[in-house]
């Protein structure tokens, strides 16, 4: 097969969400079925697989969510004249008609709408904006072959909002990445450079409010404590760092955009990954801290049990201050106990997310579309 990937978010700087989805989903392809053509689509001509004898390379360096991607993108799908074309997002260019696969992470712009860079702008163009979000991810949906979800929380969510697609759902799955070596136990007389450590960016449904409220007392419990803060410096991060700052709030440290090498180093050192989301199709930062060995603290809402099990982490009742105090507290009690509970969920979670099974899953779905055609 000759099958065709929109990969232009697979950049140095976008490896988080679907830049990462798209990097290993390639990678595992590649392991699994070296034989197939890959042809991806990439903003630069340099990118992880540039070299791969089984990759051809066409660079279209045209930026997602606008007027330029539904007029270029179409003619540029079809000259590479691929049996299937696969778009890791809803972002489709609705004047393209060959066959299709879409991935849908989730459908937070359905549920919460002011978790988009576009409700920074005025309410006129955020309006026709989210207007214009609407109309693409219905056309992608009416038109794709079939649709990619990683949980079947996200599937559930599709068939209810658009039940006429329900038979075209494929549940491929995610996997945890590259493997690291977790980190060892801690000793029992704590540093004072202890932390907990925040990942992801400052949308409104990632919950840094809650954190915030929640650190306003874990600060004075606990003296010796910080807070970290990694994600990129957009204009949602930089409302949190003023909002620190409004409240007075202690030893908080903003990161900003960190490499992969980094952040494994502060998932092995943190006492607790703090993921206080609201709504997420997947949830992988809890993934990859639970990787090195990090114990995380998470909210109970939409696929995060799904994604990581009743035993690999400490739920707490989204939106609920009282809630996640008490679970951070119960991490701090015993960081030892909580490291031991994370690296005794690992192998059950390595085993349940694979990219060499979603890879296969994934081809299989090809698979089945060129037959279609």
């Amino acid at each position: 097969m000759r099958i065709g990937i929109d990969a232009r978010m697979m950049t140095p700087k976008a490896t988080r969400g679907i830049g990462r989805y798209v990097e290993e989903l390639v990678r595992a392809l590649l392991a699994v079925a070296p034989e197939h053509r890959y042809v991806l689509v990439t903003r630069q001509p340099i990118h992880p697989f540039s070299t791969h004898p089984s990759v051809e390379t066409i660079v279209a360096d045209v930026p997602w969510y606008g007027v330029r991607e539904q007029v270029n993108m179409p003619g540029v799908f079809r000259k590479i004249g691929c049996d299937v074309i696969h778009i890791p997002h809803w972002n489709v260019p609705v004047a393209y008609s060959g066959p299709l696969v879409v991935t849908i992470h989730d459908l937070l712009l359905r549920h919460e709408p002011a978790s988009a860079r576009i409700s920074t702008r005025g309410p006129l163009i955020a309006t026709i904006k989210r207007a214009g979000y609407r109309w693409t991810i219905a056309a992608a949906l009416a038109h794709a072959k079939k649709i990619l979800v990683p949980t079947a929380f996200v599937a559930d969510d599709l068939r209810t909002l658009y039940p006429g697609v329900a038979p075209k759902i494929v549940i491929t799955g995610e996997g945890m990445g590259r493997k690291t070596a977790p980190s060892p136990l801690r000793s029992s007389a704590p540093p004072s450079s202890d932390y907990l450590l925040y990942v992801g960016s400052a949308y409104p449904h990632k919950g840094l409010d809650l954190l915030l409220d929640a650190w306003a007392e874990l600060e004075m419990r606990h003296p010796s404590l910080h807070l970290k803060i990694a994600g990129a410096d957009d204009e949602f991060m930089r409302r949190t760092r003023i909002a620190v700052q409004r409240r007075g709030l202690p030893r908080i440290e903003f990161l900003g955009y960190v490499d992969d090498a980094q952040l494994t180093g502060l998932y092995r050192e943190a006492l607790a990954l703090v993921f206080p989301s609201r709504f997420e199709g997947f949830g992988l930062p809890p993934l990859e801290a639970i990787q090195a060995g990090c114990p995380v603290v998470s909210s109970d809402a939409a696929a995060l049990p799904e994604t990581l099990g009743p035993d690999a982490a400490f739920f707490f009742q989204s939106g609920s201050r009282t809630a996640i105090l008490g679970a951070i507290e119960r991490v701090l009690q015993d960081p030892n106990a909580a490291r031991e509970m994370a690296m005794s969920a690992l192998p059950g979670l390595q085993a349940r997310h694979d990219w060499a099974a979603a890879a296969k899953r994934t081809l299989a779905v090809y698979e089945s579309v060129v037959g279609m055609t």
